[in-house]
């Protein structure tokens, strides 16, 4: 009897990692076959000549993205055929973010996004009012009134591609910096540095963190934004090392260009912020052997 107990156990173990076996293999083809379908769509929506076709894929692309990242184990699949996409993880391994734009016809782009949690992190929490497995980003840089000074949701997003993700803990609020870049107009290019966190189990993007030293700029901005002439490129990152946010001077050739941003170029001179007491403060120009 005692023997036929610990066979009935063990069958009923295997039987249960069988099962889990079979579902998690079924997961993974899941997953194979719409990374597949994203291959496909996502070389449309780069190389179509038509725009509407662009944009169609793209919106599929983000329906079918969004779909896979509802199954079961999705969050430790990585996509990696998806080469025209951007997927960052953040350090503490409590969410991963896709971004990706589409050109547009008028020279302009439409960025895409998705923030997916972690499950592991969704399970630890004690409360999980409004909290959600996935949260598409919708963008609406250009209704942002006041983007230097607007808190937003993912349903009113300033679209970028994010290049670099930088996490700062404060006290109890933990600070994702993203950094990355927006298509802006027809003569320009933006780039931006948005801080995402968590407030109520919600995300957030823009925070007031961000403290200038400028008259121009009495109070702490909520994000940076760069605008530049679309033939310049422009470094904007934190350095490895020490931690610097690194900016590069952006300026026009000319007095009378000022306040015409598609006139601006990089000069090669930098500036630098310093994380303290819960804010990036302008501290002033940088050397060139301090850049790392």
């Amino acid at each position: 009897m005692k023997y036929l107990r610990y066979s009935l156990l063990f069958l009923c173990l295997w039987t249960a990692s069988a099962v889990r076996a079979q579902n998690d293999s079924l997961s993974i083809d899941t997953l194979r076959d719409a990374e597949i379908r994203m291959m496909g769509l996502g070389h449309t929506m780069m190389f179509s000549y038509d725009e509407s076709q662009r944009l169609l894929c793209s919106r599929n692309f983000l329906i079918t993205l969004s779909r896979a990242l509802r199954i079961n184990g999705s969050y430790y699949y990585r996509f990696d055929s998806l080469e025209y996409v951007s997927v960052l993880y953040s350090p503490d391994n409590v969410f991963r973010i896709f971004t990706w734009n589409v050109a547009l016809n008028n020279e302009t782009y439409h960025n895409f996004g998705v923030i997916q949690l972690n499950p592991e992190y969704i399970k630890k929490r004690k409360d999980t009012t409004n909290l959600r497995a996935i949260y598409p980003l919708i963008d609406r840089s250009g209704r942002i009134k006041n983007s230097l000074d607007t808190v937003t949701g993912p349903d009113f997003w300033f679209g970028a591609v994010y290049y670099q993700l930088h996490m700062v803990t404060e006290k109890k609020r933990t600070y994702y910096f993203l950094i990355g870049w927006n298509g802006g107009t027809q003569l320009t290019n933006k780039k931006i540095v948005e801080p995402l966190y968590f407030d109520g189990n919600r995300p957030r993007f823009g925070a007031p963190v961000f403290v200038m030293n400028e008259a121009r700029y009495p109070k702490p901005l909520k994000r940076l934004i760069y605008e530049f002439g679309n033939k310049g490129t422009m470094t904007l990152r934190v350095s490895p090392k020490k931690k610097y946010l690194v900016i590069e001077n952006i300026v026009p050739p000319r007095q009378q260009d000022y306040g015409h941003p598609e006139t601006y170029l990089p000069d090669g001179s930098y500036e630098y912020m310093v994380w303290q007491k819960g804010q990036w403060h302008k501290k002033g120009p940088l050397r060139d052997f301090d850049l790392e």
